[in-house]
């Protein structure tokens, strides 16, 4: 049998419930349960959980941004970052005092990085070629 992921075990889990009545709800996550403990899987419960809060808010349309930036960014830097990457966003700043300056900004699975790092590293390789 094939071995199954927690990614696998976070969808089946958003498919059965997005429709589903809130009085049905009890009922699913403790079947859900019982085949997590067949699969042994009821030790990855908190990756699972992870996974499936991922899953279902990019099924809605949220967007997950990290901003990581040196110092704390101000409200408007924040309003303008969600314009540009939509209404529907969480952000979530991280504060990184190795960084030399700049931005990095994580939108799911992509990052943009304008860092100041970065751009040395970039200026350093084309004054090299």
């Amino acid at each position: 049998m094939k071995k199954q992921s927690n990614l696998q075990f976070a969808k089946a889990l958003y498919q059965v419930t997005k429709d589903l009545p809130k009085d049905k709800l009890p009922e699913v996550i403790r079947q859900f349960f019982v085949i997590l403990q067949k699969y042994n899987k009821l030790k990855k419960i908190d990756y699972i959980v992870e996974e499936f809060e991922r899953y279902s808010k990019k099924q809605s349309g949220i967007k997950t941004i990290e901003i990581e930036t040196v110092v704390k960014l101000d409200g408007k830097i924040k309003n303008k970052i969600e314009k540009v990457f939509g209404e529907d966003s969480e952000i979530t700043e991280k504060i990184n005092k190795e960084m030399l300056g700049g931005i990095k900004i994580k939108v799911d699975d992509t990052v943009y990085d304008a860092s100041l790092k970065t751009q040395l590293n970039k200026l350093k390789q084309f004054l090299q070629a």
